[in-house]
C-alpha cells in the first residue's frame, strides 16, 4: 500500500484525511546516527537540529513507496523549512497544511478550509475520491486505536510496561496500515495486561515533557539511571492519544474539534495552558520530578521554559531542564545530571 509521508513537529496532521484517500499514513522520523551534510547546505547552524535531521532525509531521498508529503504548522521552524522542501526535495506531491497556531472560532474555520483544500488537493492528484462515510470510518478506526494506546499507557502506572516501550509502539502505529496497527495494540494489550510487575528496586517517577521526542535511546537512558516515565507530556505519546474525536458529527468539524482539544504543545497559543496539563498529571500520577527536554536550537520550547520552571519551583515538584543534540554523543553529556537529578528527587 502507498504512503503519503507526514512533517510534523507535533501531531496536527489529520491522519484520517490520509487514510481515506487510500494511503498509509507515515510519520517521519528523527535519524540520529545521521549527519545533516546536505541539509547544512541550505540551514543556519542555529536551525532546529531534528528539523535539519528530517531534511537531510528528504535530500537523501525517502522511500519509493512514499507518494507525496503533507507538511503540517506545528511550529514557525517547520513552517519555513517547507519552502526548502518545495525547492530542493524530489517529491511529486507536497502539501502545507495550516494547523493554527490560536483555539478560538476564527481559527477553527480557517483549519477546516485548509483541511478542504487538502482533500480536494489529494483527489485531483491521485484520481481519487475522498467522501464523508470514508473519513466517519477512519474517525472511527483512529478512535480505536487511541483508545488503546491509551489504556495500554495506564499500565505504566502499574510497572507492567515501560514508556521507551509505550514509545516504540505509538512510532509504530504511525507508520504502518491502521488496521494492522488495531490488531498490535489488541494483542499487545492482552500481553500487558497478563506481565507481572517490573521488579526493579528505587525506580523513580518523573514526567517527561518538552520537543516532539522521537528518539527511544534516549527515553532508555533516562530510564537506566533509575527513572521511570509513569506519564508525558509528548507528542508521541499523551498528545496522539489523550482525546477522541466526536463520531456524530460533521467529519470534518470532528477532526477540527478533537485537534483543538489536545493537550497543548508549546509551539501553540496560549502555550502556557501546556502547564495546566502538566499539574493535572503530577496531581494524578503522583510524579516526583519532571524533565523538560529541547531538541537544540527548538525555540518553543526554549521561550516555554522559564515558566515552567517558576511554576514548577512554586509547586514544589523537582525540575531539570536539559537541552540536547540530536545524536547519541549527548547521551554521554547528560549522564552525570542524570545521576544529579535523581539524588534530588
Amino acid at each position: 500500500m502507498k504512503k503519503i509521508g507526514i512533517i510534523d513537529s507535533c501531531v496536527e496532521t489529520p491522519e484520517e484525511l490520509i487514510l481515506s484517500g487510500g494511503f498509509i499514513p507515515y510519520r517521519l522520523f528523527g535519524d540520529s546516527s545521521l549527519s545533516p551534510l546536505k541539509a547544512d547546505e541550505h540551514l543556519p547552524p542555529t536551525h532546529c537540529v531534528w528539523a535539519r535531521n528530517i531534511l537531510e532525509q528528504g535530500l537523501q531521498g525517502l522511500p519509493d513507496d512514499i507518494m507525496g508529503i503533507v507538511s503540517t504548522h506545528g511550529c514557525d521552524c517547520m513552517n519555513r523549512q517547507f519552502d526548502i522542501w518545495l525547492d530542493s526535495v524530489d517529491m511529486e506531491f507536497m502539501y502545507f497544511l495550516n494547523s493554527p497556531l490560536k483555539r478560538n472560532a476564527a481559527a477553527k474555520k480557517f483549519f477546516i478550509q485548509d483541511m478542504k483544500e487538502l482533500i480536494r488537493q489529494i483527489e485531483e492528484h491521485y484520481n481519487v475520491k475522498i467522501t464523508d462515510e470514508k473519513i466517519r470510518e477512519n474517525i472511527q478506526l483512529m478512535n480505536k486505536i487511541r483508545a488503546l494506546l491509551k489504556e495500554i499507557s495506564e499500565f505504566r502506572t502499574k510497572m507492567k510496561i515501560k514508556y521507551s516501550e509505550l514509545h516504540e509502539l505509538i512510532k509504530k502505529v504511525q507508520t504502518i496500515d491502521k488496521q494492522e496497527a488495531l490488531n498490535i495494540l489488541e494483542e499487545k494489550l492482552k500481553d500487558v495486561k497478563s506481565r507481572p510487575s517490573i521488579k526493579e528496586n528505587e525506580l523513580k517517577n518523573i514526567l517527561l515533557t518538552g520537543s516532539g521526542l522521537d528518539d527511544t535511546d534516549f527515553i532508555m537512558n533516562l530510564e537506566n539511571a533509575g527513572f521511570h516515565i509513569v506519564i508525558d507530556d509528548l507528542c508521541i505519546g499523551t498528545h496522539y492519544f489523550w482525546e477522541q474525536a466526536d463520531e456524530g458529527a460533521d467529519p470534518l468539524e470532528s477532526i477540527a474539534n478533537y485537534h483543538f482539544k489536545k493537550p497543548i504543545y508549546s509551539a501553540k497559543v496560549p502555550s502556557h495552558q501546556r502547564y495546566n496539563f502538566i499539574e493535572q498529571l503530577i496531581d494524578t500520577y503522583e510524579v516526583k520530578g519532571v524533565i523538560n527536554l529541547a531538541e537544540k536550537f527548538c525555540e518553543s520550547i526554549l521561550y516555554d521554559h522559564p515558566f515552567m520552571n517558576k511554576k514548577l519551583k512554586e509547586k514544589g515538584v523537582p525540575y531539570l531542564f536539559l537541552e540536547k543534540e540530536y545524536n547519541t554523543e549527548a547521551y554521554k553529556q547528560l549522564s552525570t545530571r542524570f545521576d544529579a537529578f535523581y539524588e534530588i528527587i
